[in-house]
């Protein structure tokens, strides 16, 4: 960790301190030190994670306020972190947990069931639940499957927000 971030972190964990957890779960506080750090990391070769840099320094004076109060910092405290979040994923390969498994069996259940559907309607004399539920649940397991061994990657590789 470098020396920006550190001095950062250390700010962040003295205006928060007394804090309830659980509004420190909330508000993605942890996730938002762990980007702290990668941005202190990439500023060097990004112009983005450079501004970035600025910009968490202003945020540095309103956390406080944003993470106990809601209102106008915390909307815009909520703006700065999934902007960054978004630069993060887009630029530097970071995803969130899950976000293939998750991803993934949404689009292959809504394939199974689609084309379970299709497949109803050249069967007309049977159930059609018969031919709509299978592939919905095959979708699902296919998604949950290939999903998983993409997330596996990503946390092997430490690329995890």
């Amino acid at each position: 960790m470098g020396e920006w971030s550190q001095k950062i972190t250390a700010g962040i964990e003295q205006e928060l301190s007394g804090t309830k957890d659980s509004d420190l779960r909330f508000l993605r506080v942890a996730e938002y030190l762990r980007m702290v750090k990668r941005v202190d990391e990439f500023s060097k070769d990004c112009d983005q994670c450079q501004q970035f840099q600025k910009e968490i320094e202003q945020q540095l004076n309103t956390i406080s306020s944003a993470v106990n109060n809601t209102g106008k910092d915390r909307r815009n405290y909520d703006r700065h972190i999934d902007r960054l979040a978004r630069h993060m994923k887009k630029e530097h390969g970071f995803y969130p947990p899950f976000f293939y498994r998750y991803s993934l069996s949404f689009f292959y259940t809504l394939v199974g069931g689609v084309s379970g559907l299709l497949t109803s309607f050249f069967f007309s004399s049977i159930d059609r639940w018969f031919f709509i539920i299978p592939p919905l649940v095959v979708g699902l397991l296919v998604g949950q499957f290939i999903g998983g061994q993409k997330d596996a990657r990503i946390r092997a590789n430490k690329k995890i927000l």
